[in-house]
């Protein structure tokens, strides 16, 4: 009993002389570092979700140095319960875990100029998933792995006694409370029995041929607006008018995007184009024209790290402002996973990896980690599909419909033809998140008449259209490379799909009567 006095004197004096946020850092720490002592195969995978949990939850960014004084607390504990560890696998261990702090929570941060936790909760979920898209983070990539290797070689190596976790929850996997609805005031009641419930409407859309991406798009989007008939409108062209009420207050932190918020709700609610004649919601349904999405450059959807969390459209997260909104990957990556579809082959599906995954993940996606996508290869016979994905460097979108003939090649009979392809000869229609219309947000957009507003976008896409052309009137196949825009597909393999992420409030919908566009 004074033994446990004696230790409980101990933590209470090293408590009142830590830091501020060393409890946080603590719990992950011990996690950590009794994850080693067993020899656990998800402490990487642990240790990533505890750091987000605590950016999610502190508000603010770890420092590195309360960070290792943590760990080396946690270490000195090890070595006490394990007499047979010596001085020299002590001090190994803790300059290995010194390591691997520096370069999550100091080197990684400096290089990115991260100012906001937000930032950072976005940088770590790219390296944690294996985003190669700049110099930077590729180097990043390389120096984080060599710490974890090195930091597993190291582990493999003791033999340390594997303490009891006495039931505790592990960090970044608890479950909400239950009852819990993150996002809103508006309490969620309990399901009724319905008979048009999501696994309803999936079975509907691929016995109609419809791919299971677009599906998960249109899911997603209907979601969004709490309204079966968003996804009936017919989609946007030349003569949809602006949304007003939305003003541009700054730009984004990384000096590209533009930061907006509503201005005028009135004129937001009379003018947008997806909420303009709703006038109620049904029971448990968030009220979208109260609180509307809008598009918000680099704004997540909320979530935890929790394996059972939703998606949640209606609470802010990321790194935008505080509207409610999405960017254009925000949107992608809920379509793709409430459709169950994973972005990298075997990786467990999480509404958290919403926050890893950029616009220009999409570009090259093998070499991001994107390892269940592949870029098209355009034969005499096929072309883009629905359910393709296009990405360039500042934007990714889906594509939600294609014609008989998406590119318009049809009457072309030779090169010198394919060379007078133009995107107002398109036929298909865009799924995105996107500041067209004045900011609306989410949308549907007929590509002819989207396109001219984006020229990246347009100029690759009338280069993968010259290459589509080309297939036909000579009859080979090509796999375009334009160097700053990609169409990807989803393999739709075994290991690319998983159990579905639910989305907070989708109860709403279900009882659409179709999602047929």
């Amino acid at each position: 009993m004074r033994k446990h006095t004696l230790y409980f004197a101990l933590g209470m004096m090293m408590t009142a002389c830590a830091p501020q946020g060393y409890e946080a850092v603590n719990n992950i720490a011990s996690q950590t570092v009794q994850d080693i002592a067993c020899k656990d195969q998800n402490m990487e995978t642990k240790l990533w979700d505890g750091l987000k949990t605590y950016l999610l939850e502190q508000k603010e960014i770890p420092s590195a140095e309360t960070f290792k004084q943590a760990m080396h607390d946690n270490v000195d504990k090890l070595a006490e319960q394990n007499p047979d560890m010596t001085s020299e696998q002590k001090e190994r261990l803790s300059a290995d875990l010194d390591k691997l702090v520096e370069s999550l929570l100091a080197e990684a941060p400096q290089g990115e100029r991260v100012e906001s936790p937000e930032q950072l909760l976005i940088l770590l979920s790219a390296i944690d998933v294996g985003d190669r898209s700049t110099d930077f983070r590729s180097y990043m990539q390389d120096k984080v792995r060599g710490n974890f290797k090195q930091l597993s070689k190291t582990v493999q190596s003791f033999n340390l006694n594997c303490p009891s976790s006495g039931g505790e929850t592990t960090a970044g996997t608890e479950t909400p409370a239950q009852g819990e609805e993150p996002g809103s005031n508006v309490t969620e009641p309990a399901p009724a029995p319905v008979n048009r419930d999501y696994e309803y409407h999936k079975a509907q859309a691929l016995a109609s041929g419809t791919p299971l991406s677009v599906f998960g798009g249109r899911w997603a989007f209907a979601t969004a607006y709490q309204s079966c008939q968003s996804v009936q409108l017919p989609s946007m062209n030349d003569q949809t008018p602006d949304v007003n009420g939305i003003s541009i207050v700054g730009k984004h932190s990384d000096g590209v995007g533009s930061k907006r918020m509503i201005a005028s709700l009135a004129k937001v609610q009379s003018s947008h184009y997806y909420i303009r004649d709703m006038s109620s919601y049904g029971e448990g349904c968030f009220n979208v024209r109260q609180n509307p999405l809008i598009y918000d450059y680099g704004g997540k959807p909320y979530a935890t790290t929790a394996t059972t969390s939703p998606i949640d459209l209606f609470k802010n997260n990321g790194d935008g402002t505080s509207v409610l909104g999405i960017d254009c990957s925000g949107y992608v990556f809920t379509s793709m996973a409430t459709a169950g579809l994973r972005l990298k082959a075997g990786r467990a599906l999480k509404a958290s990896d919403s926050w890893a995954w950029g616009s220009s993940s999409y570009v090259e996606p093998q070499k991001n980690g994107l390892t269940c996508l592949d870029k098209i290869s355009v034969t005499p016979a096929v072309s883009m599909k629905a359910g393709d994905i296009v990405a360039v460097y500042g934007h990714v979108l889906l594509i939600d419909k294609v014609g008989a003939d998406p590119f318009g090649i049809a009457a072309a009979k030779s090169e010198a033809d394919c060379k007078k392809i133009t995107s107002n000869q398109f036929d298909f229609v865009v799924a995105q998140s996107a500041p067209s219309k004045g900011g609306i947000g989410i949308n549907y957009y007929e590509a002819r008449n989207y396109l001219p507003t984006s020229s990246k976008m347009k100029t690759g896409l009338e280069k993968y259209a010259y290459y589509a052309c080309l297939a036909k009137v000579n009859g080979k196949s090509y796999t375009p490379n334009v160097g700053t825009l990609s169409v990807v597909r989803h393999k739709g393999t075994a290991e690319c799909t998983a159990p579905r992420v639910k989305m907070a409030r989708e109860s709403c919908i279900q009882s659409c009567s179709s999602f047929v566009r």
